[in-house]
């Protein structure tokens, strides 16, 4: 589950615990009390009503400490509502006043306003780098409130890429401050996120029972700051996910509610919803930055009319003139050095290539300069192979329908991601060929038409969607979207695999240091292969089944590579099947290591061709029109991984492949 932008409520009225002269009156813990439910309600005229009456109370009486940290609030509800506009104006209002008066000893809050506006913006590396300035600007002994807070919000810079270092910034917390159940259960809810984000299902159970007990037993001094992303963790903790929505529902930030309703969707394997919602969840991003961007505009308007108060007309038109102009030239400037770095980008590519050629007629470090080409393309080509891959697995599920005027957008996207892969083919192909095993002419013709033919296909068949612009009939559309559905998989995994087979195809051993459970790694494997419909029988009914006589808790050593060989096994059981299941199994081994074999019922391999199999375009039938690379790709990163794979001969319902030596 991704985590989300972390509400903070920022303690701005408290007085540390050792403080005891100048209480807060009745009428000063009345405002708190006013500001807090305001704050909790998300009505901003009632929000800025109430903080700015209690800003001039506490600048009438010069509480100085108090009005800075009340004011940062102001920024952080800016934040949290996603007006970024509003909270970065606010921390130049701040810092403009703290230098008017002379308080240079309150900058850290500045810093504070920073921090928690890059990780708003979700640039948690930025919100580090200001709340650690904020900490050496904090005088701890004045002010442990402060110090608490800025902790506090370190730990949420940290928990985006670094979790365990978050959860130990949280542990340097000064215990002192939690003895307040307010402080203490906004820490408690805290820890439940980073918990479930760190997948640790014990230490999140724990902190939930100190958070619920206090929500339940203390709830005037609960901090109900974070409840709604707290109860989505929990629900996601016990499988119920109506709750998990129920929870995502009752937000009133649509943007963060809509972040959660993607990480429960993705939970359930829902990936229609979980679309629907990343579709949501950028027309909202888009709402919101434009919304920022017209009030930067109203901003500049106000400006513009104050300088006109000022100055005459030309003096104005003079102004605007230099700084269109400046704007112009910064424009200019960014496409010419888009276009230098794009040129030498390409430059520097032909010239590897080029290396690559020389350096394989000479010696043996020619390899790993073609290695490295490979991986230029591997890169380049990773985008638009998962964008076929994606838009495969959605369209393979009939009960997903495009609106006609959404096809245009979507079928675009694979017909872009199908031309990156047409116009990188020629190195690909090349890379391939120029391995260490090299390839004849006859069968660099039948990669290309392995390649090409789906390719162009898929890219007509797109085209003549887009064309069509939504008038194609309901019949004739969903044929031709199952002919996209077909060869965009098709591309994706043979460049996939041609691109895997010239980089492992030398066998240079591959390191092993991923260790994980073999049954668990073996059903992730399994429950993230998509079963896709037969080239003959686009109507069959295929499922996938797991067996194991491994205990869980057995340990591997092994590499991400493996998912690729297993994919390439299950590609091939699919493919062939004639029943209605593909087996996957793990067994212990006499010899002490595991195995993993991948089943299916349909025509027997003969036992002549048992080993021919391996070899890279051998086609079993005449009509075939494959590749004929997945079982040789499968056998080599076997063998960069030090292990074996075999048809097993005595199996004769179909077809087993095993994977021996793990």
């Amino acid at each position: 589950m991704a985590l989300l932008v972390v509400s903070v409520t920022f303690a701005a009225q408290q007085k540390p615990a050792d403080q005891k002269k100048q209480q807060p009156s009745e009428q000063e813990q009345a405002m708190v009390q006013h500001l807090y439910e305001t704050q909790m309600s998300g009505s901003d005229s009632a929000f800025y009503e109430a903080h700015w009456t209690f800003m001039d109370y506490l600048e009438s009486r010069q509480e100085w400490d108090k009005y800075y940290r009340t004011w940062l609030n102001r920024v952080i509800y800016e934040v949290n509502h996603k007006h970024f506009h509003r909270a970065f104006t606010e921390i130049h209002l701040i810092t403009d006043h703290i230098k008017e008066h002379h308080l240079e000893q309150y900058l850290y809050i500045s810093n504070m306003g920073l921090g928690f506006f890059y990780n708003g913006r979700n640039q948690p590396e930025m919100g580090e780098k200001y709340f650690r300035r904020a900490l050496h600007g904090i005088d701890a002994g004045r002010e442990p409130v402060a110090v608490f807070n800025a902790y506090l919000s370190l730990a949420q810079s940290l928990s985006f890429k670094h979790p365990a270092e978050a959860m130990a910034c949280l542990d340097s917390l000064p215990q002192q401050m939690l003895a307040n159940p307010m402080y203490e259960s906004g820490v408690l809810g805290y820890r439940c996120i980073i918990a479930n984000k760190m997948g640790d299902r014990e230490a999140f159970y724990r902190y939930y029972a100190k958070y619920d007990s206090i929500r339940q037993n203390l709830p005037a001094q609960f901090n109900a700051a974070n409840l709604q992303q707290v109860m989505v963790c929990h629900s996601l903790m016990q499988n119920d996910y109506q709750q998990a929505l129920a929870w995502c529902d009752s937000l009133d930030v649509p943007l963060t509610a809509t972040e959660l309703r993607i990480n429960v969707y993705e939970k359930m394997g829902d990936w229609q919803r979980a679309f629907r919602a990343s579709e949501l969840k950028d027309s909202l991003v888009f709402a919101d930055e434009r919304k920022d961007l017209e009030m930067h505009m109203a901003d500049m308007t106000h400006d513009i009319d104050l300088l006109q108060a000022e100055q005459d007309k030309a003096e104005i038109r003079r102004v605007q003139l230099i700084i269109v102009g400046l704007m112009a030239a910064a424009i200019i400037a960014l496409l010419i050095g888009m276009l230098v770095y794009r040129h030498k980008k390409n430059r520097r590519l032909k010239e590897q290539f080029l290396q690559l050629q020389e350096a394989r007629r000479s010696n043996e470090a020619g390899q790993t300069i073609r290695r490295a080409f490979v991986s230029t393309i591997q890169q380049k080509l990773e985008s638009p192979i998962n964008v076929l891959r994606g838009y495969a697995r959605i369209f393979n599920n009939p009960g997903f329908l495009l609106k006609p005027e959404e096809r245009p957008k979507r079928y675009n996207d694979i017909l872009d991601a199908a031309r990156s892969i047409e116009s990188l083919m020629d190195p690909v192909v090349d890379s391939f060929a120029q391995g260490t095993t090299g390839i004849t002419k006859e069968e660099k013709i039948i990669c290309w038409e392995a390649l090409r033919t789906p390719l162009i296909t898929l890219i007509n068949t797109a085209e003549i969607i887009i064309d069509g612009n939504g008038q194609i009939p309901k019949d004739e559309y969903m044929q031709l979207r199952a002919d996209v559905c077909h060869n965009a998989y098709h591309v994706a995994t043979s460049t996939h695999q041609l691109i895997l087979f010239s980089l492992y195809g030398d066998d240079i051993p591959t390191p092993k240091q991923y260790r994980i459970g073999l049954n668990e790694m073996a059903r992730s494997i399994l429950n993230s292969y998509d079963l896709h419909p037969s080239a003959i029988d686009k109507n069959r009914n295929m499922a996938t089944e797991f067996k194991t006589d491994v205990a869980d808790d057995v340990m591997v050593d092994t590499s991400p590579l493996l998912q690729d060989l297993l994919n390439c096994l299950l590609d091939n059981a699919d493919k062939y099947a004639t029943g209605s299941t593909v087996l996957m199994s793990c067994h212990a081994d006499a010899d002490g290591t595991y195995s993993i074999s991948v089943t299916n019922e349909g025509p027997v391999i003969p036992t002549a061709d048992a080993e021919r199999i391996f070899d890279p375009f051998v086609r079993l039938s005449p009509d075939e029109h494959s590749l004929g690379i997945g079982l040789p790709l499968a056998r080599r990163l076997a063998n960069s991984l030090g292990y074996n794979v075999s048809l097993d001969l005595e199996y004769t319902n179909g077809a087993r492949f095993v994977v021996t030596g793990i």
